[in-house]
């Protein structure tokens, strides 16, 4: 059985300007494996910088088309994009993800930044809670199924 859901998307409008992630635990791992933050209504990914490169135009462009994001217990599928997880920890984020979809009326994708990480670090954002308005405008909504 397959669930669709639509997720707001929000793209800064100035380069590079973002709101802080704010308190969270990390799950940490080796600098070019991904990295998830659990936050009070928020779920945040470090990504390896070629992963990032890979999905950032996909998940944050502004394009005419938007593909569906796919996630399922161990991957995730973006257009032409696809990603399998096998270590625990990842498995274990992208369960929480998938949960968050679940239980949640309304999901908001963006970036965001922390001042405990390298300069330049951003960090993709799914929120129950929009962003600040005055620093992020919406674009075109995204579907999600969860698989």
């Amino acid at each position: 059985m397959t669930a669709e859901y639509k997720i707001h998307r929000y793209a800064a409008y100035f380069k590079d300007w973002c709101q802080a992630f704010g308190e969270h635990e990390a799950q940490f791992t080796e600098e070019e494996s991904i990295s998830w933050l659990y936050g009070d209504k928020q779920i945040g990914l470090i990504l390896p910088k070629e992963l990032y490169k890979k999905l950032h135009s996909v998940i944050l462009g502004k394009t005419h088309k938007t593909p569906v994001l796919t996630l399922s217990r161990d991957c995730v599928c973006v257009g032409k994009f696809h990603h399998t997880f096998s270590e625990p920890h990842d498995l274990a984020g992208l369960s929480k993800l998938i949960q968050m979809f679940a239980d949640a009326k309304d999901l908001h994708l963006y970036l965001t930044y922390h001042f405990m990480y390298q300069q330049g670090t951003r960090i993709i954002t799914f929120s129950t809670e929009q962003p600040w308005p005055l620093i992020y405008k919406e674009i075109k909504p995204m579907q999600v199924q969860l698989a």
